[in-house]
């Protein structure tokens, strides 16, 4: 059911009805049923997953707030995470542990041990449930003496299987707040709404099927191709993921909830520690807290910095995915924001112009996409390699070919500075009724034209 697809509009237009119509103090019970419906649509043989990995969350909570603190609470709390985190393991990286490891060291074939698809979700899931768990043992949120609240803060959907993904104090207070329901926020929500839809049907799925052409088949492409489908991925994952986190910001307003930003115009960023300071921020917050300060963060000397540094991004890019290419992917963020950081020390980046840095951080950023794209590293050097290597002939084929994709990309470039769903409540707020709705329409009809009625997967969902 995604968002961007005629059955998610029908499915929302019931669910909008039932919360004006239900009583507040009955609505936790709405957001259960209505995120337990969602999350089965899309197989229904795993919709018992996230309330068992609730009752884990929630039990574990309680076990470790009963412990008084000390070594006896440290070592309930790091139980209870690695409880929570045995299903992701068990559903995402048992192939990859036995096929990238096991098989290699021992001459084993490297099969498929598990042969079912990854429950949907699951890794956001799994990070929301161990910062539910991690924050009350630390004291910054308050014990839940109630399992429901708990489930209504992983099962509230427009969250549910992408995120942004939030921790107890961003979400449960706003879902317990008995309060109308929340009608002036509607247009805002659908005006955020409405630019994230053209993000992904207009921009990410068009883009898709140039990147998916040449990722598929990366030998025998001509130099042009392997530009566009580099350049091409960058736009697409950020209007890809960008905008169905507007649309579920759009959702959340709709029903009376502010969800945080995920993205602040990240292409921009000056370094990449800033362009993690503006990317998925809800993660990158969720591995500096979870993980690296729990390292020691960066109070133990810039060795130990640059370590904790390097280990969490590693982390956060097996979070990714359950590919070698992944893990390259993330050290080579780690390093790159360990660089920074350093840098940042020394004062040396104060004197590089701002326009060069942010087209030398874009352009590292763009490369390193080539791994996060790329099925296997034979494939991603075959991408990467391809614009020095391969004939750069008939560009004006290719151009004629390309034409609608090429200017997306150059009109995404254009605008991307601009892009932040504040502005678009802001415009929402002070546009005029005949400016706003007419907008509006215009982005409904553009998505609609676009995309033909069909809409491709978003991309995290394999995440």
């Amino acid at each position: 059911m995604l968002f961007s697809s005629p059955v998610f509009f029908v499915f929302f237009v019931a669910y909008f009805v039932a919360h004006l119509l239900t009583p507040s103090r009955y609505r936790v019970w709405l957001i259960i049923v209505g995120g337990a419906i969602f999350y089965g649509y899309w197989n229904v043989a795993y919709v018992g997953l996230p309330f068992a990995l609730t009752i884990v969350a929630f039990a574990g909570a309680l076990w470790t707030n009963a412990a008084k603190p000390g070594v006896g609470r440290r070592t309930r709390l790091w139980l209870s995470v690695v409880v929570l985190l045995a299903p992701l393991c068990f559903f995402k990286y048992t192939n990859f542990i036995f096929k990238g490891i096991v098989a290699p060291v021992f001459d084993l074939l490297p099969v498929n041990i598990l042969d079912f698809g990854l429950p949907l979700g699951i890794s956001f899931i799994t990070f929301t449930l161990i910062a539910y768990v991690v924050d009350v043992a630390q004291g910054r949120y308050p014990i839940e003496a109630r399992i429901r609240w708990v489930t209504s803060y992983v099962l509230f959907f427009p969250h549910l299987i992408a995120g942004p993904i939030l921790r107890p104090h961003e979400l449960i207070p706003q879902l317990r707040l008995a309060r109308p329901a929340a009608l002036r926020w509607i247009v805002p929500g659908i005006t955020v709404f409405s630019f994230g839809l053209v993000k992904k049907l207009v921009f990410a799925d068009p883009i898709g099927h140039v990147v998916d052409a040449v990722y598929g088949d990366a030998a025998g492409q001509s130099a042009w191709d392997y530009l566009l489908a580099i350049y091409g991925f960058a736009v697409q994952i950020y209007c890809d993921f960008s905008g169905y986190t507007d649309m579920a910001i759009g959702l959340a307003l709709m029903l009376g909830v502010r969800l945080p930003n995920n993205f602040r115009q990240p292409y921009i960023a000056i370094s990449i520690a800033d362009f993690w300071r503006r990317w998925h921020i809800t993660l990158s917050h969720w591995l500096r807290d979870y993980i690296y300060i729990q390292l020691g963060g960066s109070w133990r000397g810039p060795v130990a910095t640059v370590r904790n540094i390097i280990v969490t991004m590693a982390l956060g890019g097996l979070w990714h995915g359950a590919n070698w290419t992944f893990v390259i992917w993330g050290i080579a963020h780690g390093i790159g924001v360990a660089i920074a950081h350093l840098a940042g020390r020394s004062r040396i980046l104060s004197h590089v112009p701002r326009f060069v840095s942010i087209i030398i951080t874009f352009h590292v950023v763009t490369v390193l996409w080539i791994l996060f794209r790329a099925p296997n590293l034979d494939v991603a050097w075959r991408i990467a390699s391809g614009p020095f290597v391969a004939p750069m002939n008939d560009v004006i084929g290719f151009t004629a070919r390309y034409a609608f994709e090429i200017v997306l990309v150059m009109v995404f470039f254009t605008v991307h500075r601009f892009d932040d769903q504040r502005r678009f409540i802001i415009f929402s707020r002070r546009a005029p009724a005949a400016v706003l709705w007419p907008v509006i329409g215009l982005m409904w009809v553009l998505a609609i034209t676009v995309s033909t009625g069909s809409s491709a997967k978003f991309i995290y969902f394999d995440f």
